[in-house]
This record gives C-alpha cells, sequence and structure tokens, in this order.
C-alpha cells in the first residue's frame, strides 16, 4: 500500500513538472525595449507596429518602454551598473558610442549587412556605426534638420517666397522681418542654451563653414578659424531671435513657429501634423541649407535612430532571435512607413532607399501636403547631412559620446550670444573641455 502510495506521488510530481515544461514552453518570449519619444502619438505609433508584429509572431511579447532624451545617458548607464538594462534601445550614435565605450553592446554586423543588401540602407547613416570593421547599431529611421521657413512671412516682409540660397541671405531676410514686423515677428529661430537642441542647432552652422570636432585622425581641431567663423556668424544671427532664446529647447522652436513669430529656422520639419490637422494651412515650407560664401558644400545635421542590442541580452536563450526578428520587421518598407511619416511627418525619415521610396510613406495625407519638405529632406541625407564627430565613415574618437553628453558645444555657443566671451575664446574655452574626454580611436 505504501509503495502503491508513493509510485502514485512520484507520478502526480512528473506530471506536474512535465506541466509546468510544457506551459513555460508555449508561454510568449517577453522582449522590452526603450525609445525616448514621449508625445502619444509617437508612442501610438510603436504600439501600431509592436501589435502587428505580435500578430504575426504570437510567441514573442513585446513591450516598450519611454525613457526622456534628457536622462538617456544617466538611465541607461545606471541601468548596465545595476544590471536592469532591456533586451535593446533606440539611440543615436553618440549614446551608442558612450555604451559601447561601456562595452556593453553587441556588433550588429551580420543584421546591417542583412538589410543593406535588401534595402540599401544610406551610407551616411550606416557608417556611424561603425569601428574596428563591425557596425555597432542599425538604423531604423532617422531625423535631419533643414532651413524651415513661412514662406507668406518671407513674402510679406522680404518681398519672395523663395528661401534664401546663402548665410549672408539668411541674415539679411531676418533683419528686414525682425525690423519690418516692428519686433511682432523675428526673423529667425536658435537656441542659445546648454542642451542638445543647441548642439544640433551650432553644428549646422560648423559644417557650412567647414568646422569639425576631429581630423581623420581622431585629434582635436574644434579651436580652428572655421569654429570662430561659426560662432560670429550664430551670434549676428543671434541678434534676430526672439527675447528669452539663449534659454530655449526644442519645444519653444515649435510652439513659435507655428504661433507665427518666427520665420525661419533651421530645425527638423516637425510641425507638419500640427500645420495640417490644427490650422489646415500649408504656409510651411523647408529648403537645403543655404551656402556659406563661396563654399560649394552645404552642412546640416543628421540624427540616425538605431537600434543596438547589449551583451546581457546573448546570454537569454532566444533573445537574440526575437530582437532581429523586429528589427527586420521595422525595416519592411510598409511598417517602415509607420515609423517615419505615419509616426511623425517631417519629424522621422527613412534610412534605406526601399523605403523612402514606399508608396506607404508617401501616401501619407500631411506628406502629400508638404511633399517638398520631404524631398528636400531625403536630398540632403543622400548628399550632404553629417554629425558631429562621425563624418568620416566610421569612429574616430571614443570620446566623442561623452562630448556630446556634456553639451560642450551649446556651452561654447551660450558663452558667445551670452557675450561672457569673444568667439576666439570660446573656440579656445571648448576644445579645452573636450580635452577632458578626448580619446582618439585604434584601429
Amino acid at each position: 500500500m505504501k509503495k502503491l502510495l508513493l509510485s502514485t506521488l512520484i507520478v502526480l510530481a512528473c506530471l506536474v513538472v512535465l506541466g509546468s515544461l510544457s506551459w513555460a514552453q508555449n508561454k510568449p518570449l517577453d522582449i522590452t525595449f526603450w525609445h525616448h519619444e514621449a508625445p502619444a502619438h509617437r508612442v501610438a505609433a510603436f504600439q501600431k507596429v509592436i501589435d502587428l508584429f505580435m500578430k504575426e509572431n504570437p510567441d514573442i511579447n513585446l513591450k516598450q518602454e519611454v525613457v526622456m532624451w534628457g536622462d538617456a545617458w544617466v538611465k541607461t548607464l545606471a541601468a548596465l551598473e545595476a544590471n536592469t538594462l532591456p533586451d535593446f534601445q533606440f539611440s543615436i550614435p553618440d549614446l551608442t558610442l558612450t555604451m559601447y565605450k561601456a562595452g556593453a553592446i553587441a556588433p550588429l554586423t551580420d543584421l546591417v549587412k542583412e538589410m543593406d543588401e535588401k534595402y540599401q540602407i544610406f551610407p551616411n547613416q550606416k557608417n556611424m556605426y561603425f569601428y574596428k570593421n563591425e557596425y555597432w547599431g542599425l538604423p531604423i529611421m532617422t531625423m535631419v534638420m533643414l532651413m524651415t521657413y513661412r514662406p507668406s512671412v518671407l513674402e510679406k516682409y522680404v518681398g519672395t517666397k523663395e528661401p534664401p540660397q546663402t548665410w549672408d541671405d539668411v541674415i539679411n531676410y531676418a533683419k528686414k522681418i525682425t525690423e519690418g514686423s516692428k519686433e511682432e515677428i523675428y526673423g529667425i529661430g536658435i537656441g542659445g542654451a546648454k542642451n542638445l537642441m543647441t548642439d544640433e542647432q551650432a553644428y549646422i552652422f560648423m559644417a557650412s563653414v567647414g568646422a569639425r570636432f576631429f581630423d581623420e585622425k581622431g585629434n582635436l581641431t574644434f579651436n580652428s578659424p572655421q569654429t570662430v567663423e561659426a560662432l560670429k556668424l550664430y551670434k549676428d544671427l543671434f541678434q534676430y531671435a526672439p527675447p528669452g532664446a539663449e534659454a530655449w529647447s526644442w519645444g519653444e522652436i515649435e510652439l513659435n513657429i507655428a504661433a507665427g513669430t518666427l520665420a525661419m529656422s533651421p530645425y527638423f520639419p516637425a510641425v507638419q501634423k500640427r500645420f495640417h490637422e490644427e490650422f489646415n494651412s500649408g504656409d510651411y515650407d523647408a529648403a537645403n541649407m543655404p551656402f556659406y560664401k563661396d563654399r560649394k558644400e552645404r552642412g546640416t545635421i543628421t540624427y540616425p535612430n538605431e537600434v543596438h542590442i547589449y551583451k546581457k541580452t546573448l546570454e537569454k536563450p532566444g533573445h537574440k532571435e526575437a530582437v532581429y526578428k523586429f528589427v527586420r520587421f521595422m525595416m519592411r518598407p510598409e511598417i517602415n512607413a509607420i515609423l517615419t511619416s505615419g509616426q511623425e511627418p517631417g519629424g522621422f525619415f527613412p534610412t534605406t532607399v526601399a523605403a523612402s521610396q514606399a508608396k506607404e510613406y508617401w501616401d501619407n495625407p500631411i506628406v502629400k501636403r508638404f511633399e517638398n519638405i520631404h524631398k528636400v529632406a531625403i536630398e540632403a541625407l543622400q548628399n550632404y547631412a553629417s554629425l558631429y564627430g562621425f563624418e568620416y565613415g566610421k569612429w574616430v574618437n571614443i570620446g566623442m559620446g561623452d562630448i556630446s553628453g556634456a553639451d560642450i558645444l551649446s556651452e561654447t555657443v551660450n558663452k558667445v550670444v551670452s557675450g561672457q566671451m569673444t568667439p576666439e575664446e570660446a573656440a579656445k574655452y571648448g576644445e579645452e573641455q573636450m580635452k577632458k574626454y578626448s580619446l582618439p580611436a585604434t584601429e
């Protein structure tokens, strides 16, 4: 009797174990990722992609978490320390470089090459993640700043709807508009605060005059005549920005463009949705960045938003394969359209030839209304858009992420527009600050 009871208990125990194993095998694999787009309609676009993916892949349970850009560096490094990183994260080159330096990420060379062969990734987008013969991130979508403007304001105060062709034209336009409107409308929207937004706008001026943070070997070249020229140009234009612009961030730029108190701004052409839905207006356009004096090259900033994957993810069975599957899904042109024109028309653009030609992208009603902006953006992305420290087709200075995280460029600009330093003094100051973080790359 005792033997029978014992045998029964053993059988029951085995059944429980087998049942548990079966349940575990059937349970969807949980994958968490971080991105940094907090507006509700952007979160909704991500969720739409997630839902479509999980419908095709019921064995994978995807969860998005939003981390604000201002917290991205601190929270990512803290999560690394606490061993609480997500499976993967949407990032930008300088943040990815910081995580590489921390030894946290794994190469994605095989996946980048696969997607490039299938969809043709724009070279200047993928090369921002190339180092030591490996790609450390895969660009899913990208951003680019253009010379945005209000055609009706230009026509009223300058006498033409045509955008400025040179930076001297920009100064001339800005002066006429600011003075002609008796400061009811300001000619230019640029910031002067120590923040990422000012970093972005200031780099446009550097790129326009041919200034660079580093040379091809990663040596600092910030304190140069070209940087001084860029800072002078920034200061000359800043006098036609609204009072308080020395404390502005992205929100103030967008609010003032929409409110009609700014005529022009070198900025992401990302307020199309508001013009279309709230104002039912097409009085918003964008052009290629102007030329600086006799230079034949334009300059602007692009920010490829890529995915990088953590080494810890590779240690979890099935997680790498699940992440790869989702990345492949996001790169499909019809799905990529949801994350670009579907998420924020003018805020996010494709990173591949295939996605840039996708019917789903161009059929978006906001894109149709502001079609010229999107054509100009794709042209800039393919021809001249770049990013500070990443102009050479590979990483040349491993300290760039820390330099960017410390907002040294914008701090330098702030010292000029606030009158604390001359452009010459500020260029020297900026390079001295960068020396604390500079680490020329080695192959």
